[in-house]
């Protein structure tokens, strides 16, 4: 995956869409790539129940990224300073990270070992686009 630019707004268009569309949508595209045309990438991610994308939308996941952008930091610190438990928090990183919204890495913690820092893969705006039909 290509790695934005750190300033510059990266747009996640969240929707439902059922396995059928989600497939004719990948077979529409790998048709295009067959014909040698190039594709701008786009950061989509589909849910076939309005329930799990609300899920994956919530004010807890919103709280932990803006803290998140704001300054990078580590689970344990994250689940204090939300009032959280790190599990939670790991688990919404977890999800954060596979979609690509938040990378973590691993960094020396003088007298500790390491730690894992989580941040926002840009420090400019993410915009999330949501698209639904409930």
């Amino acid at each position: 995956m290509n790695k934005p630019e750190k300033n510059k707004t990266v747009t996640f268009t969240v929707k439902t869409q059922s396995r059928e569309d989600f497939f004719a949508r990948g077979k529409k595209i790998a048709a295009l790539l067959d014909k040698g045309k190039t594709i701008t990438p786009q950061k989509i991610i589909t849910f076939e129940d309005t329930r799990d994308l609300i899920k994956f939308i919530n004010e807890a996941k919103i709280a932990l990224l803006s803290t998140i952008r704001k300054k990078p930091d580590t689970i344990s610190s994250l689940a204090r300073k939300l009032h959280r438990s790190r599990s939670a928090i790991d688990k919404d990183v977890q999800l954060l990270e596979s979609v690509g919204i938040v990378e973590s890495e691993y960094v020396i913690n003088p007298g500790h070992g390491r730690c894992r820092v989580i941040k926002a893969v840009s420090s400019g705006p993410i915009k999330l686009q949501v698209e639904s039909i409930i």
